[in-house]
């Protein structure tokens, strides 16, 4: 019949992968970048102040959810590799955007 080769169904898979790791990092990006330059000013300019109540107040952005996104994009890489496909761009996309979450998260974590 009409049935699509197995490497075209990896290559969408791959593809699929990348789209969700895409997306994850941009929101991860957003919200982390988000924090960084507005609570966390804000809990530095408080303890400058020497308020310690409103300096107690943080949020500490979790690492999880960038590894969970590098590691999304790693098996959508590792995917289209094992059938000898072309990467698609929204794996390396996403492998960026989630790395740059979690070095928005580590700079968080330092102050």
């Amino acid at each position: 019949m009409n049935e699509p080769d197995p490497s075209t169904r990896i290559s969408y898979v791959s593809w699929i992968l990348g789209q969700t790791s895409s997306i994850l990092g941009i929101i991860l990006v957003v919200i982390y970048g988000f924090d960084l330059v507005l609570l966390q000013a804000k809990r530095i300019y408080a303890q400058n102040l020497g308020e310690i109540a409103e300096a107690a107040e943080s949020w500490i952005p979790p690492l999880s959810p960038a590894l969970i996104g590098l590691g999304i994009a790693l098996v959508a890489w590792l995917a289209a590799y094992l059938r000898g496909l072309i990467c698609p761009v929204p794996v390396l996309v996403g492998a960026g955007l989630n790395f740059f979450a979690l070095v928005l998260a580590l700079i968080a974590l330092t102050y």
